[in-house]
C-alpha cells in the first residue's frame, strides 16, 4: 500500500509546528517567571518604566544618545546582550504628588519588570520633608499595586541638597525593598567640579549622564552577583492608606474668569475662582505656558502660597498646593497675582485652571 506524501508532508508539518507553539509557549511561561536581574544576567529583553521629573528624562544632556538611560541602555546589551524597553512618565518639574497622578491616569504599559522613580530636587522647593515621605511612598505604592513584578530603584538626584529629603528616599526605599542609588556620591568621587558635569548646575549633561548609566550598572551587576530579591509591597510605612487622586471641576465662586472648552481663563490681576472641596490634601490642574502667570492660593481665607503657570513650553500640569489639612470641608480661593516675569506684560498673561485635585484613600 502506498503513502500519500501530500498526507505525510502534511502531519509532519502540523507536528513540527505544535512543537514550535509548545516550545514557544514554555519559553514565555519561563520568562514571566524570572526577576528583572535574571533575565539581564541571561541577556534575555525587558520592559521598563521612568517616574520622573526632568533629570528623569535627562534634560540637560547634549543629544538624546547622552541621556542616562539611552547610555544604560547601551551598557547593558554590552554587558549581557540585554534590551531594554523604555516606558517613560516624566515632566520636568514634576513632583512626587505629580507623578502619582500621571502614573494613575496614564495606560498601563504591558510587562513593566523594573521601574526607576526619581523626584526630589523639585519636592524640597514646595513641601516639607514629612509630606514628601507621604507622597513618596505613595507613589512606590502605587507604582507596585499596578506593576507587582517590578523591581525598582530609587534615584536620589545629583544636585539634592536637602539632606532631610535624601534620607526620606533610603528610608522609604528599605521599608519596600527598592534599591536606591545616590547619584550625589559619583559626582563628589568622579574629582570633576559641578560645572564640568551640568549644564546649569543642576541638570546632568553628558558626563554627568554617564556617571549615572555606569552606576546604575553597578547596581545591577551587584544585584545580580548577591542574587538580590525584588521590591514588596508591606504594609505602609507612614499612614495605613494608600492614595488615590481625583479631579473637581465644579467652581463654587469666580470674578472675571471666563469658561472657554471647559477652561477656566483669566487675562487680568484681581480675577478669582473659588472651588470647595473635602479632605486634607489639595493640588490644581492647570495650563502652563509661555504666556502664563502667577496665582495667589488662599484655603479658607488664608494665604498659602503662590503658583507659577509660566512654562517655556505649553503642558497640562498637575501642580502640588498643601497637604496636612483637616479633614471636613475647606474653600480654596485662587486669584491672579500682577506678573513678575519680564518676558510676558501682565496685559498679555493668560491664567488657564482646569480643575482641582482631591486625594480619596483606601485603608490597606
Amino acid at each position: 500500500m502506498k503513502s500519500n506524501p501530500k498526507k505525510i508532508f502534511s502531519v509532519v508539518f502540523l507536528t513540527a509546528a505544535v512543537i514550535s507553539f509548545l516550545a514557544i509557549q514554555s519559553d514565555h511561561s519561563f520568562s514571566e517567571d524570572l526577576t528583572v536581574y535574571e533575565k539581564i544576567k541571561a541577556g534575555s529583553s525587558f520592559n521598563y518604566l521612568i517616574i520622573g521629573d526632568s533629570i528623569g528624562r535627562g534634560a540637560g544632556a547634549e543629544n538624546k544618545d547622552l541621556r542616562w538611560y539611552s547610555q544604560l541602555e547601551v551598557l547593558l546589551e554590552d554587558f549581557s546582550g540585554a534590551r531594554a524597553r523604555r516606558n517613560m512618565i516624566v515632566q520636568s518639574g514634576a513632583t512626587s504628588f505629580e507623578g502619582i497622578y500621571k502614573l494613575q491616569k496614564s495606560p498601563k504599559f504591558r510587562d513593566i519588570e523594573l521601574i526607576f522613580i526619581v523626584f526630589g530636587e523639585n519636592d524640597r522647593k514646595y513641601m516639607a520633608p514629612e509630606q514628601f515621605t507621604y507622597f513618596y511612598e505613595n507613589l512606590i505604592r502605587n507604582a507596585k499595586e499596578r506593576y507587582p513584578g517590578s523591581e525598582i530603584i530609587t534615584i536620589i538626584e545629583s544636585p539634592l541638597k536637602q539632606e532631610q529629603f535624601a534620607e526620606t528616599i533610603n528610608r522609604v526605599s528599605a521599608h519596600y525593598g527598592a534599591k536606591p542609588l545616590d547619584m550625589r556620591i559619583p559626582f563628589k568621587q568622579s574629582g570633576m567640579l559641578t560645572e564640568q558635569l551640568t549644564t546649569d548646575t543642576v541638570h546632568p549633561n553628558g558626563k554627568g549622564y554617564q556617571l549615572y548609566a555606569s552606576a546604575i550598572l553597578d547596581l545591577i551587576k551587584n544585584n545580580i552577583r548577591i542574587d538580590a530579591e525584588i521590591a514588596s509591597l508591606p504594609k505602609p510605612l507612614t499612614r495605613d492608606q494608600t492614595l488615590y487622586l481625583s479631579e473637581r471641576k465644579h467652581v463654587s465662586d469666580s470674578n472675571g474668569f471666563t469658561i472657554e472648552n471647559g477652561i477656566n481663563i483669566s487675562k487680568r490681576p484681581g480675577d478669582y475662582l473659588e472651588y470647595e472641596f473635602d479632605g486634607s490634601i489639595l493640588g490644581v490642574k492647570a495650563i502652563r505656558s509661555q504666556d502664563g502667570g502667577k496665582l495667589k492660593v488662599y484655603i479658607d481665607g488664608e494665604y498659602v502660597r503662590t503658583i507659577s503657570t509660566w512654562w517655556p513650553f505649553t503642558r497640562e500640569r498637575y501642580l502640588y498646593i498643601a497637604s496636612g489639612l483637616d479633614n471636613g470641608g475647606h474653600t480654596v480661593r485662587f486669584e491672579t497675582a500682577e506678573n513678575a516675569y519680564p518676558n510676558t506684560p501682565t496685559e498679555k498673561t493668560v491664567i488657564q485652571i482646569q480643575s482641582i485635585i482631591l486625594a480619596n484613600v483606601k485603608k490597606k
